[in-house]
């Protein structure tokens, strides 16, 4: 079997001539962006199969100022570019119907480029190779052990001229008042790994999945060891008790490890999960998911305070803690000609810049995130449908003042306790409509979609005057009408 697909967006090329300028919006960008997939697949038998698999995605961004924003060090264009390519083969073989092998080897290229005007810029290469290889074998009827290795080979290029990249929970001052660091550096990243995992059943209903992983980190010189646990037991006819806890960690990002620029000294994040929940079908066609969660993490990077004082300090810093908790609520319904679901989830999340700092709410800590979605068939290929989401507006930290910085002719401005503020709600309901006309070999579908049906100004941000005196708010699109037409065969 062989498949493809591409798209492209056209929102930024005919939004801004539909909109109005009385609209009483203040979004100035709009997504740019393409992807593509080409698949392929050979299945000569149930015991061997080849898949082929390239795929891409670039999205940009670009903003045009006729005169310097408030800003002296930002003049002309503002331009970013992310994009990646991969190429993936991957390949089963069943040995007995006991032992499998599954293996995959996949090639790509990332970039990222940003450009403040001329003088200003970021860009980060990485041309990856990796590889994975699991053996499963099952020995017995109630067991099952799953093992092996992956690993991933990564050419790293890192070129800027720019003030260093804010980190979490950061809220940085005019560009042309930081210090701005010149660094062209290549560096060969590898990140092998092995893992083992065991599948066990040793009662009807109840399934226990152990599981251990061990990392060797390239550009920290570290090993990590990773151990899991996930439980799984039907209590009674239609009710399901689950639980999970592990240990995850990850490396800090290339910049921040790098020499000269980062930190190569610097220990993996890492984060202690644990979960609860339960499962219960309360009538034909409706069931219902709770969850408590809880995640500690530490080691999180940090900026070193003593950095920009001491030439001698390294830029960053292990000493970050936080905590995450909360609930997570599921509603799935399939009755009659009704499907739809209802999921909430009630979370907080804290965190500690430093040993004995003040603990702060995340840089996108939402308390509430409701989405609610439903369609209905009317038959005679007639379908609608509707999503509604609200969300907590993100955290902000905010402005109290500003002096003025003659050296750099700008205004700087004086930031309240982090993320003390928050921006406003985020609600929006989309409405669609479809119809499908069926013939012999084919089907034929017409649909109409109408995002943001209410018109909200959804707050995105916040834009400040040359002095922080006034601030304006930054909201998303309007209302969005799509008429679309497919066709199938």
């Amino acid at each position: 079997s062989i498949g493809g697909a591409f798209h492209r967006s056209w929102v930024d090329t005919f939004l801004g001539a539909a909109v109005p300028d009385d609209a009483g919006l203040t979004f100035d960008t709009a997504p740019r962006y393409y992807d593509y997939q080409l698949l392929s697949t050979y299945q000569p038998d149930r015991d061997h199969k080849l898949r082929l698999l390239f795929y891409g995605s670039m999205d940009k961004l670009e903003l045009l100022f006729d005169r310097p924003a408030g800003d002296p060090a930002i003049r002309g264009a503002v331009r970013g570019r992310i994009m990646f390519h991969n190429l993936q083969a991957s390949y089963f073989h069943r040995f007995t119907p006991e032992l499998s092998q599954k293996s995959s080897v996949q090639m790509g290229y990332q970039e990222i480029r940003t450009d403040l005007g001329p003088d200003l810029f970021f860009n980060l290469s990485v041309y990856r190779l990796s590889a994975r290889t699991a053996w499963t074998w099952e020995p017995l009827a109630w067991m099952q052990l799953r093992a092996g290795m992956d690993i991933r080979l990564d050419g790293v290029t890192i070129d800027l001229n720019s003030p260093l990249r804010p980190i979490e929970g950061e809220s940085t001052p005019p560009t042309s008042t930081q210090q701005v660091f010149g660094v062209e550096q290549s560096a060969t990243l590898y990140e092998p790994a092995a893992f083992l995992e065991v599948r066990l059943e040793p009662v009807e209903g109840l399934t226990v999945l152990p599981s251990l992983r061990l990392d060797y980190y390239r550009n920290i010189g570290r090993f990590t060891l990773d151990p899991r646990l996930v439980v799984r037991y039907q209590l009674l006819a239609g009710t399901v008790v689950k639980g999970g806890v592990g240990i995850y960690q990850q490396p800090p990002t290339p910049d921040q490890a790098v020499e000269e620029l980062g930190n190569p000294d610097l220990m993996a994040l890492r984060s202690s999960h644990s979960s609860l929940g339960v499962e219960q079908n309360i009538l034909p066609g409706l069931d219902v998911e709770l969850a408590g969660f809880y995640k500690w993490i530490d080691r999180q990077v940090i900026r070193n305070p003593a950095f920009f004082s001491d030439p001698s300090a390294v830029p960053y810093l292990n000493g970050g803690t936080g905590r995450i908790l909360g609930l997570e609520l599921l509603v799935k319904a399939r009755i009659a000609d009704f499907n739809g679901w209802l999921a909430y989830t009630f979370q907080r999340s804290y965190r500690k810049d430093g040993p004995g700092a003040e603990e702060r709410p995340f840089d996108f800590d939402q308390p509430h995130i409701l989405t609610l979605v439903g369609s209905y068939d009317f038959g005679s290929g007639w379908s609608a449908g509707l999503r509604f989401r609200l969300v907590s507006g993100q955290p902000d930290t905010p402005v109290v003042g500003a002096i003025y910085d003659a050296p750099s002719d700008t205004w700087v401005p004086l930031f309240g306790r982090t993320n003390s503020a928050r921006a406003g709600a985020f609600h929006q309901l989309d409405l669609r409509v479809d119809k499908t006309w069926t013939f012999d070999r084919w089907k034929l579908s017409l649909y109409l979609e109408v995002l943001n049906a209410y018109n909200r100004g959804n707050p995105e941000g916040f834009q400040y005057n040359f002095d922080y005196t006034e601030r304006q708010t930054l909201t998303g699109l309007p209302i969005l009408p799509v008429l679309g037409i497919k066709g199938e065969w």
